[in-house]
């Protein structure tokens, strides 16, 4: 007999909002930029002067690092997630090779040490958290004798409840 796993839907979800905007524009300018690119330098490998081999080494140091740099970004732009359960319980996920979230720790809002949050341009903050002894869940679940440091981008508003949800839970234990 078959039996279905049911999560339950978690309480708060902190990720980068923008992201599926910008990867797509990311991917039209990787694949636009290094198709121009392509094509320069194939017609000054054709033309063989001496100034075409200038401007391939100037391509070479100018445009393939920026190519680089792109490709990146696609890859792991904003590739953090944090989500929050009823019970409290959070789940810190990164994005794996095939842009699969993958959980990587678990912990409890007791775990958190210290939250920081900072203000980014489009309505979006920056939140990093100081945790101790989470659980690391790779191919098995062991819990870390350290203190660890993830951030995420989300938000602003999702940001600040999260934070005002931390402070008023660890005022009620002071």
């Amino acid at each position: 007999m078959k039996t279905d796993i049911v999560q339950d839907e978690p309480k708060l979800i902190l990720t980068y909002p923008y992201k599926t905007i910008l990867n797509w524009i990311a991917f039209v300018t990787i694949i636009s930029f290094s198709s121009i690119v392509t094509w320069i330098l194939k017609n000054l490998i054709h033309e063989g002067t001496d100034e075409s081999g200038r401007m391939i080494i100037v391509i070479a140091l100018v445009c393939i690092p920026l190519l680089l740099c792109l490709l990146v970004c696609y890859f792991y732009l904003n590739a953090a997630k944090l989500e929050i359960d009823k019970n409290n319980s959070l789940k810190y996920y990164t994005y794996g090779r095939r842009g699969h979230s993958v959980l990587q720790f678990r912990f409890a809002m007791e775990d958190i040490q210290e939250i920081k949050g900072s203000k980014l341009p489009l309505g979006c903050s920056k939140i990093m958290i100081k945790i101790k002894n989470p659980i690391f869940c790779g191919f098995y679940e062991k819990k870390i004798d350290k203190q660890i440091n993830v951030s995420v981008i989300a938000e602003r508003e999702k940001v600040d409840f999260f934070i005002q949800e931390f402070l008023n839970r660890h005022s009620d234990k002071l």
